[in-house]
């Protein structure tokens, strides 16, 4: 019988891909949601309706992050910075979790359900989080795709489709800035 220092250890591989596609994610909501903040009533309401410092952060548990926070009158998306205290986190367990959540292949509701998500914080605030990324997910994407994110996706109207082309535009200027 072989010794345990026989076997060759096996490390797995970064997923690179995956690791690229939640990042791209995390800033598009992220901008997404400082854009809405600025032209979506609702959004304004439901921001507004937090403490005056806030912040939240969206992470996968040694991977990316997103960092967003609501400070005198503004709400701004800082990127990817270390966080030492949000208010409210919502972590993924890993990475493929990430994934799977953030390319439509399963809903938030079942990644919480099967443990693949967790909440640190107010379940008051992270329920108008989740209500505020709602809306900014009917704004990012178009009505096919965002079906699959949402429950019932509202009727596209003139204004939506105008609130659509500014913030497509702020995200590119986020890009370039």
């Amino acid at each position: 019988m072989k010794a345990a220092s026989d076997y060759k250890e096996i490390i797995p591989g970064k997923k690179w891909f995956e690791t690229i596609v939640v990042r791209v994610f995390f800033f598009f909501i992220g901008m997404g949601m400082q854009t809405a903040y600025r032209i979506d009533p609702d959004v304004k309401k439901e921001v507004d309706s937090w403490p005056e410092t806030f912040s939240f952060c969206m992470s996968v548990v040694g991977g990316p992050s997103m960092l967003m926070l609501k400070k005198a009158g503004s709400f701004q998306y800082l990127g990817e910075k270390e966080v030492f205290y949000a208010d409210v986190e919502m972590c993924w367990k890993n990475i493929t979790f990430a994934y799977l959540v953030m390319t439509g292949r399963i809903s938030v509701p079942n990644a919480v359900y099967h443990n693949r998500q967790f909440v640190r914080g107010s379940l008051i605030y992270t329920m108008s989080i989740l209500r505020i990324m709602n809306i900014v997910q009917t704004l990012l994407l178009p009505n096919f795709i965002a079906r699959f994110f949402i429950k019932e996706v509202p009727k596209l109207t003139f204004k939506k489709i105008v609130n659509r082309a500014i913030t497509y535009f702020n995200i590119g200027y986020g890009v370039i800035k």
